[in-house]
C-alpha cells in the first residue's frame, strides 16, 4: 500500500480515473498527494467552528481563498447518540481501540499518513451498509450509478465491495464519525456517452464528535477547475437540495455538479463529473436522486 492508496480510501478516487482528458505536469511528490485527495473534488471532512446558528436544511457556500482553488459547503448536523446505532457497527469501537494498541507511527521522512483511528468495511450496496449502521434515520436511495469496486482501499480486510463504510474513532474506541461511500469510476475506454462519473457521500455525526458541522467542498489545489457557482431547487416533497458546478462552460476537460441534501441531521452528497456538453443530463441526475428524500 502506498500514499495514494491511503488518501483514495479517505477522500476520494484518483484523478487519472476520473479525469481521463487531463495531463498532468510534473510534479512533486508533496504536491501529488494533494492533487490526488482533491482533483476529484469529492467530499472531505474538515473540523470548522461555526459562526451562528445554521439549520439542518441550509448549508453555507463560499470560495476557498487562501490562494487555492475550490469552495467550502459548511453544514450544520445532528450529533446522534451511539445508543441509537443498533447494527454491527458495534464492533467498530473494540477494532479501534486494537489498532491503536497495535500502532506503530510512521518514521518523519515516510509519505504515508496511516491512522490508527479508522475502521473500515466494504459491502456490495447501500442497503447492506445501513442495516450494518443500524441508525433508524439513515435514509437508503438508490445509486444513480454503478458503484466501481477500488482495488485496494486502507483498513478494508477481505474482498473488497463497492460500497465503503468508514468509522472514526479515538483511542479510547470512542466514534466521532461515520462516512458511507461509493463511487462510479470513468475509464478511458468508456464511449462517449457513458462517460458521466460519481461519487455518493454520507456523513454522519456521533455524540462524541466535538464539532457540530462539517466542511464538505472541493480544493484542486494550484489547478484551477474554471468558475464554481452555487444554486438550489425544492424536490416536489419540499426537500432542499443545494448544489455547486465547477468549469461548467469553461472549457475544461471535465465537469462536475455536486449536490447536498441534509436529511434528519445527517449529510448526503452525490458528486456527478461529466464531458463538456453533458450538463443537463448530469443536473437531471443530481434532482432525480434529491426527489428520493
Amino acid at each position: 500500500m502506498n500514499g495514494e492508496d491511503i488518501l483514495t480510501a479517505l477522500n476520494g478516487v484518483e484523478p487519472e480515473l476520473l479525469n481521463t482528458a487531463y495531463k498532468k505536469p510534473a510534479v512533486t511528490r508533496k504536491a501529488k498527494l494533494r492533487w490526488i485527495a482533491a482533483a476529484a473534488a469529492l467530499a472531505v471532512i474538515c473540523g470548522c467552528a461555526t459562526a451562528g446558528a445554521i439549520s439542518y436544511s441550509k448549508g453555507r457556500f463560499a470560495p476557498i481563498t487562501t490562494g487555492t482553488h475550490g469552495y467550502n459547503a459548511l453544514f450544520e448536523l445532528k450529533r446522534y447518540a451511539w445508543s441509537e446505532f443498533g447494527g454491527d457497527i458495534a464492533e467498530a469501537p473494540e477494532a479501534i481501540r486494537q489498532q491503536y494498541a497495535a500502532f506503530t507511527p510512521q518514521p518523519d521522512y515516510s509519505s504515508f499518513a496511516v491512522s490508527p483511528g479508522i475502521w473500515s468495511k466494504s459491502f456490495a450496496s447501500l442497503s447492506e451498509a445501513a442495516d450494518y449502521i443500524g441508525l433508524r434515520k439513515l435514509k437508503v436511495t438508490s445509486l444513480p450509478f454503478k458503484p466501481t469496486v477500488l482495488d485496494s482501499v486502507f483498513g478494508v480486510t477481505g474482498s473488497a465491495k463497492p460500497v465503503l463504510v468508514s468509522a472514526y474513532g479515538d483511542e479510547d474506541g470512542n466514534i466521532r464519525e461515520i462516512q458511507i461511500s461509493a463511487n462510479h469510476i470513468v475509464t478511458p475506454d468508456a464511449p462517449a456517452d457513458a462517460r458521466i462519473g460519481g461519487a455518493l457521500r454520507i456523513e454522519i455525526l456521533t455524540e462524541n464528535s466535538d464539532r457540530s458541522a462539517v466542511n464538505s467542498g472541493g480544493d484542486w489545489g494550484d489547478y484551477d477547475p474554471g468558475t464554481i457557482g452555487y444554486e438550489e431547487f425544492v424536490t416536489s416533497k419540499g426537500k432542499l437540495c443545494q448544489y455547486a458546478h465547477v468549469g461548467i462552460g469553461e472549457g475544461k476537460t471535465r465537469e462536475l455538479v455536486v449536490g447536498y441534501v441534509v436529511d434528519s441531521g445527517i449529510l448526503y452528497s452525490l458528486s456527478v463529473n461529466f464531458d463538456p456538453g453533458m450538463y443537463e443530463q448530469a443536473l437531471e441526475i443530481i434532482k432525480t436522486w434529491a426527489e428520493e428524500f
